[in-house]
């Protein structure tokens, strides 16, 4: 199956601390961390290195960033036909404060509010994620995808547009962003509230609660030290959608998921190096 990433591909810059800072303080950083970033362009990737079949849409700058993005993303195994580069503009940029157990992100959007639709970058997909805050393109791809008979899920940014929720078949989100979406705290009533086909949500120690429509699981995951936060969000959207590709039970994806994430929390970025778990290799 294929699945097609629709929202924000970033250039990041990251500053490693100890702690976040308080207020008025002036701290010293040792050093800064430069990659890819961008929530539907990290599940892109890392689906590419799972072996899934993935194609990315969205918008670039015309720009060195931008051209490093699509080569980065087309070295993973991405099809990168469906992103534009848009002159004049300058590529989606995130700085990102990151210790431990927190974050703070700065971004500018850039190019990522200038996608464009186009209805043959769903051509042979049965899978849409759509992962931005320009809600008024991912809601164009997630009425057309509706109509083609294509499974549409929501992740993070777009979620809080109740007229693109209204489209989508499901989620991926964390207990957070479904909190403000549903006004309910506990994530087991929060998943069924949300009433939705096939949904995940991520858990704040770890873990996830996924359901197929019908059954709510809870799936834990093994203890990990996290050493940055940054893109573990991302990572399990990736895993939890190659297992939904290759037609694996709901409390399955969400183990895929929840390995992708410990992966990725113990290295520093979105992208860091890491080996992949073999058994979420695509044959």
């Amino acid at each position: 199956m294929r699945i097609l990433c629709v929202g924000n591909i970033n250039y990041d810059i990251l500053f490693p601390l100890d702690r976040m800072p308080e207020h008025h303080e002036k701290m010293i950083c040792e050093g800064t961390l430069q990659g890819f970033g961008g929530s539907a362009a990290n599940t892109a990737y890392w689906l590419g290195k799972l072996g899934s079949d993935v194609r990315m849409a969205g918008a670039v700058g015309d720009d060195l960033p931008g051209s490093s993005h699509l080569d980065c993303l087309a070295s993973a195994g991405v099809d990168v036909s469906g992103i534009v580069k848009v002159p004049g503009i300058s590529s989606g940029l995130a700085v990102v404060f990151a210790s431990v157990r927190e974050k703070r992100m700065v971004r500018t959007p850039g190019a990522n509010m200038k996608g464009q639709f186009r209805s043959e970058d769903l051509h042979g997909c049965g899978l849409v994620l759509l992962s931005g805050h320009d809600t008024v393109l991912l809601r164009q791809y997630a009425s057309a995808a509706g109509k083609m008979g294509i499974k549409v899920l929501c992740g993070s940014g777009g979620i809080k547009d109740l007229n693109l929720l209204g489209e989508a078949t499901g989620v991926i989100i964390n207990r957070d962003e479904m909190t403000d979406v549903t006004g309910v705290e506990d994530p087991v009533e929060g998943i069924r509230a949300l009433d939705l086909e096939m949904s995940a949500v991520t858990l704040p120690d770890g873990g996830c609660i996924v359901n197929s429509g019908i059954h709510v699981h809870e799936v834990p995951a093994d203890r990990v030290e996290p050493v940055d936060r940054t893109g573990a969000g991302d990572a399990f959207a990736a895993g939890f959608l190659a297992g939904v590709a290759a037609g694996q039970a709901p409390d399955v994806c969400g183990l895929w998921g929840n390995l992708m994430a410990g992966e990725v929390l113990r290295g520093w970025g979105a992208r860091p190096e890491i080996v992949i778990p073999k058994e979420l290799l695509s044959e």
